[in-house]
């Protein structure tokens, strides 16, 4: 633990999933604490990231929790996905950050459901004292399903990645704009907004697997399209800088990193009118119903026929996308860290 002497830095090790396959880029919460780490003050932190052996099968989970040796460390930082480690690690000295429950939705049903919760959920939630989310409705969610004393949340934003800062406007394509969708899993409603797309003049790129049934359902709205997958950071900062409009219709996300990307490189964006994608885009976006394939449209068509309102939503974007700046949010952890770094010198 940490110790009175005034040159002895705070290691923060952080715990992360084993990636899923070999040579993969990296996920993007990954990326998100890879750079809250480098923003930590040289002076006070020192960080070590460490991934867990086995994958995410019950199996696997199993072994992890059997044979996972965590580093010398002062504080624990679980960056998410692997909930359940937590069982393994000291609670007063663990961060846990959960970014959503889409694992109560995906997790089956009967004996299945019940062994997702208590992993990845209740057990965890009882055990530490800290938790971060990364949005309040998460946070509600959380709360909603446990019986957490609301103190042990904190709510610390997503930052944008610093390779998105610093973007310049550019010409809008009204003939024909190019509309970019990340990711096709099913709450990102693509297939809603393949539907809203019919007979309207754009390009559809979509960062994600192409699957006979996606390119089905493009091919009968006759739509002109183009899958990318595998992309670098530059890639996808690219991907942005060139589109016209991001689309980002989820019918659920725990934050929504693609808003304030888009808002980073001053493209318009439309998001749904629910949480927490209506408070991440700060009034920088035009908000649709997600579950309303004309509504989706009339968004779309409000953006390519409406200059004065792209305008307002890159303005107003572009001053949202500040609350998300990565220094701002690595200072909400390193007052998280010092906190815990006090209370355990304070016990010693």
């Amino acid at each position: 633990m940490p110790d009175s002497e005034e040159n002895r830095k705070i290691k923060v090790a952080y715990i992360e999933r084993k990636y899923w396959r070999e040579n993969f880029l990296a996920f993007s919460l990954e990326k998100i604490f890879e750079q809250v780490a480098r923003l930590l003050q040289e002076k006070v932190f020192s960080t070590e990231f460490t991934k867990l052996p086995f994958g995410n099968s019950i199996l696997d989970i199993l072994k992890n929790l059997l044979l996972f040796r965590p580093p010398n460390a002062d504080i624990f930082h679980i960056t998410g996905q692997v909930h359940y480690i937590a069982l393994t690690l000291p609670p007063k000295a663990t961060v846990l950050t959960i970014h959503d429950l889409a694992f109560l939705q995906n997790g089956g049903s009967g004996i299945k459901k019940y062994v997702a919760e208590k992993l990845f959920l209740d057990l965890p939630v009882r055990r530490l004292n800290f938790i971060t989310t990364v949005s309040k409705a998460t946070r509600q969610a959380i709360l909603d399903n446990t019986n957490c004393h609301p103190e042990k949340i904190r709510v610390i934003e997503n930052p944008v990645q610093e390779h998105y800062i610093n973007s310049e406007p550019k010409e809008f394509n009204k003939e024909c704009p190019t509309i970019l969708q990340v990711g096709i899993t099913e709450n990102k409603n693509i297939f809603r907004l393949i539907g809203a797309l019919k007979n309207i003049d754009c390009r559809l790129k979509i960062v994600g697997n192409k699957t006979n049934e996606l390119v089905s359902a493009l091919n009968e709205s006759k739509i002109d399209y183009e899958f990318v997958l595998g992309l670098t950071d530059l890639e996808m900062r690219e991907a942005y800088r060139t589109a016209d409009i991001v689309t980002f219709c989820s019918t659920y996300e725990g934050f929504g990193l693609p808003i304030i990307e888009s808002q980073a490189m001053m493209t318009p964006v439309l998001t749904s009118n629910i949480s927490p994608m209506k408070e991440v885009a700060g009034g920088g976006a035009v908000l649709v119903d997600p579950f309303d394939v004309e509504s989706i449209r009339t968004g779309i068509l409000k953006i390519i026929n409406d200059k004065g309102l792209r305008i307002q939503l890159i303005d107003v974007g572009s001053q949202n996308v500040k609350k998300y700046q990565p220094a701002a949010i690595t200072r909400k952890y390193e007052e998280l860290y010092l906190e815990i770094a006090a209370q355990l010198s304070s016990r010693q």
